[in-house]
Parts: C-alpha cells; sequence; structure tokens
C-alpha cells in the first residue's frame, strides 16, 4: 500500500484555515456613525432605513471587512451647522453632543457628515457669503469636537455638497460651500467625499423630479463616494 504523503500536509491547511477563521470570532462589532442632515437620514429614497447612503454603506463595510457593522443613526432632517452645535455640551441639546457620547463609548468609529446644504439654503442670497463664512466656523468646532471624543479619535468623512442643476446661479455658491469644507477637513486631517463627480451628467436619474434629495440610485451613488473617499479597514487593521 502506498503511504499517505499528503495526509499531514492537508491536515495542516485545514488547522490553518480553522485558525484563520476563529482570529475573527468575539471581535466586536465596527461602529459606524451617520450624522448630519436630511441626506444622512436617507430623505428622497423609497426606504431610508434600508437605502439610505448611511445603511447601503454599512452594508458595504460588511462585505469588505468580513465583520458585523453597527450603525449609529443621528441624523436630524433640516439640521444645519447652527442646530447642529445647538446647545452643546447639552447631552440632550445638539446632535454633536450625542455624537460625542457614542463616539467615547466607541473608540475609533467610523464616521460620516453631512452638513451645508440647509445653511446655504436658508439666507436670502445677499447674506450666503455670511452664511458659508460662518458655517466654516461652525464646522471647524465640529470636527475639532469630533476629534478629540475619543482615542483613537474617529475616522471622518465629510460629503461635500452636489448640484441639483448645473450651471445655475447656485452652482457658483456650491462651489464656495464646497471649498470651505474641503478647507476645514484638510485643516483637521479629515476625508472628504465628493459626490458632486458622480451625479454630474446624472442628475435626471440621480434626483427626485423638482427636489434636491437624492433618488435609490443617488443615495447608491453617495454610497460608493465614501467608500472611494474612506480607506475601509480590514479585519486585521479595524479596532
Amino acid at each position: 500500500m502506498r503511504p499517505r504523503a499528503h495526509t499531514f500536509p492537508l491536515v495542516l491547511l485545514f488547522a490553518a484555515v480553522l485558525l484563520a477563521g476563529s482570529c475573527h470570532v468575539g471581535r466586536p462589532p465596527l461602529a459606524y456613525l451617520s450624522l448630519g442632515d436630511s441626506l444622512a437620514v436617507g430623505v428622497g429614497s423609497s426606504d431610508p432605513p434600508e437605502r439610505g447612503y448611511a445603511p447601503l454603506y454599512e452594508a458595504r463595510l460588511e462585505r469588505e471587512t468580513g465583520r458585523e457593522v453597527d450603525l449609529v443613526q443621528l441624523g436630524v432632517s433640516g439640521e444645519t451647522s447652527e442646530s447642529f452645535i445647538g446647545s452643546y455640551p447639552d447631552p440632550d441639546g445638539s446632535q454633536l453632543a450625542r455624537a460625542e457620547s457614542v463616539l467615547r463609548r466607541s473608540p475609533g468609529a467610523l464616521v460620516t457628515l453631512s452638513l451645508g446644504g440647509n445653511d446655504l439654503l436658508q439666507p436670502p442670497p445677499r447674506r450666503r457669503r455670511e452664511a458659508i463664512e460662518r458655517f466654516g466656523e461652525n464646522l471647524d468646532r465640529i470636527l475639532h469636537t469630533l476629534r478629540r471624543a475619543s482615542d483613537p479619535p474617529p475616522r471622518i468623512v465629510v460629503l461635500l455638497l452636489y448640484s441639483p442643476n448645473p450651471e445655475s446661479p447656485a452652482d457658483g455658491w456650491i462651489s464656495r460651500m464646497n471649498a470651505e469644507i474641503l478647507d476645514r477637513a484638510t485643516r483637521h486631517g479629515v476625508a472628504v467625499a465628493n459626490p458632486q463627480e458622480l451625479f454630474r451628467g446624472h442628475e435626471r436619474e440621480y434626483l427626485r423630479p423638482g427636489d434636491i434629495h437624492p433618488t435609490d440610485a443617488g443615495h447608491r451613488a453617495i454610497a460608493r463616494a465614501l467608500a472611494q473617499a474612506h480607506r475601509i479597514p480590514t479585519g486585521t487593521d479595524a479596532g
């Protein structure tokens, strides 16, 4: 009878596979915190809790990390940078205070932030320059507070605004707001996602008719933009 020359190596290989798989058993879920305005909530999609960009990004994180992801949705429709800060540090008074509380319990969490659209829409055109400057100051405070909320700090990605009507007069104001977002994000070393690049030329598909909010396809595009901007941690380097 011929000896079973390959039995021992196969046993070792099988054991190695089992050991590798067991390395992820018992690892805590990744924490993902969605912050911001109606975009963060998923408004415009046919089913915000399932088809908004936040749950879509959560599902993408789970696929690419092989780990469970816990989504905490704190977004508020109509939120501005002023209301986001609100009566901080009162834990019941602002989204910023609630976010800080979550981050203290989940060091190194993933964070996405959508703000700025309502800051730009609310004032009359003659006041928009002041609104952008005030937004920049508020965003500076928000990012500073979020990054100091935990050790290690959260991994943050901020969304730039997209233009629902390219080449319109409002497009110039959106570009100015995006420049402000990019400047503040760069100062704090946080990532920036640019859905505008994906939306341009697809406005009819990605936006609801007569609305600034994305369709299901638009929310999928935002989730892709987040993935492009935010290095998704693997099972070995994620906390």
